[in-house]
C-alpha cells in the first residue's frame, strides 16, 4: 500500500477543520510525508508486529507507567515533533506524563489503530472517565517504526467537547454491518486508500458533485460542529468556498496532503499544513463514517 501525495486542496479544509483555519499553535508539526518507496512497504504481517508494538505505548507504558516499556520500544534517534518535548525516550516519558498532569487520573483508551508500510496511527481518548466520551482529549499519534523501534513521532491534541453537532461523540463507531465486519485484503485496502483520497481531493479542489458519487447518504459525522448525513456536508462546503480564507504558505493558495494509511476499511489522511488527521470508513464503494482530530487552536 503506497504513500501518494497529492495536489493542494481546498483553503478551507472543507471536511476537516469545520472552523477558520490559522497556522498551528499546538506546538506540534504536520505530519510530513512519507519518503518509503512502494518496494519498501512492509507485508501485512510486518505491518502486524508494528502495530502491537505501538499498542504497547497505551497499555502499558502510559497505563500501567512502565516507563522502561518506552526505553525498550524508542530508538536512540528518536525524532520528537512534539516542540514541547526533546527527542529520545524521555521526550516520550515526558509527553505522557505532561498528559497526565493536566489529566490527572487519565488512562488512555485507543479507538481506532492502523499500521501500514512502516507507518502506525492511533486515534485515542484521555481521559479520567474513559466511559464517559464527552471528557479529556482527542488525540492522534503517527509513528514511523524501523528494524522493531519506534524512530520517529507526530502527536495531534483536540479538547473534547461537552457535546457535538450530530450526537455521535469524538470516538464511537455508529455504522454497523448488517452480516459482520469483513476482512479485507491488502489490495483492497489499497483500493479504499485511493479512492477516498481522490475523492477528499476532488471535494477540496471544489468539486461539490463528488458527494453525490463518493459519500453514502447516511454519512456518519464525529466532527463536533458537523451533523450527520450529506445534505450538511454539501452546505458547510458552499459556505467555506465562499469564505474562507487560503492557509498561510501553501503553494497554489490549497493545503496539501502529507501521510495517507489504509488499514481495514478506514483511511487517515494527515494534513501537510495543518495539524489535522481525518478518518474515513469506506464501506460498498462510499464514504460512510468520518472522524477527524484537529489541534487545539486552529
Amino acid at each position: 500500500m503506497s504513500y501518494r501525495k497529492t495536489p493542494p486542496w481546498l483553503a478551507a479544509v472543507a471536511v476537516a477543520c469545520f472552523a477558520t483555519a490559522c497556522s498551528s499553535t499546538s506546538g506540534t508539526e504536520p505530519a510530513a510525508p512519507s519518503t518509503t518507496s512502494a518496494a519498501a512497504r512492509s507485508s501485512s504481517a510486518s505491518e502486524e508486529r508494528n502495530k502491537a508494538l505501538v499498542l504497547r505505548l497505551y497499555s502499558e507504558a502510559f497505563n500501567k507507567d512502565k516507563t522502561d516499556v518506552v526505553k525498550e520500544l524508542v530508538a536512540t534517534d528518536y525524532m520528537q515533533h512534539d516542540k514541547s518535548v526533546p527527542g529520545g525516550a524521555d521526550g516520550q516519558i515526558k509527553q505522557f506524563k505532561d498528559v497526565k498532569a493536566k489529566i490527572p487520573g487519565a488512562v488512555a483508551t485507543v479507538k481506532h489503530v492502523a499500521a501500514d508500510g512502516d507507518l502506525v496511527a492511533v486515534h485515542w481518548h484521555a481521559s479520567a472517565t474513559p466511559k464517559n466520551e464527552a471528557t479529556g482529549q482527542a488525540k492522534a499519534d503517527l509513528f514511523r517504526v524501523d528494524n522493531g523501534k519506534l524512530v520517529e513521532h507526530w502527536g495531534i491534541t483536540q479538547t473534547v467537547p461537552a457535546k457535538t453537532a450530530s450526537g455521535n461523540s469524538l470516538f464511537s463507531d455508529v455504522y454497523r454491518y448488517p452480516n459482520g465486519e469483513p476482512t479485507l485484503s491488502e489490495e483492497q485496502e489499497e483500493k479504499n486508500r485511493k479512492f477516498a483520497v481522490d475523492a477528499y481531493r476532488k471535494l477540496s479542489d471544489g468539486d461539490a458533485s463528488v458527494i453525490d458519487k463518493s459519500w453514502d447518504p447516511r454519512y456518519y459525522q464525529h466532527n463536533p460542529a458537523a451533523a450527520s448525513g450529506t445534505a450538511p456536508l454539501k452546505r458547510f462546503f458552499q459556505q467555506n468556498t465562499r469564505s474562507s480564507p487560503s492557509p498561510s504558505g501553501a503553494a497554489g493558495g490549497g493545503t496539501r496532503f502529507g501521510n495517507t494509511l489504509a488499514d481495514g476499511d478506514l483511511v487517515w489522511v494527515f494534513s501537510s499544513d495543518y495539524v489535522v488527521v481525518d478518518l474515513f470508513r469506506v464501506v460498498d464503494g462510499k464514504i460512510i463514517e468520518h472522524w477527524d482530530v484537529v489541534a487545539d487552536g486552529q
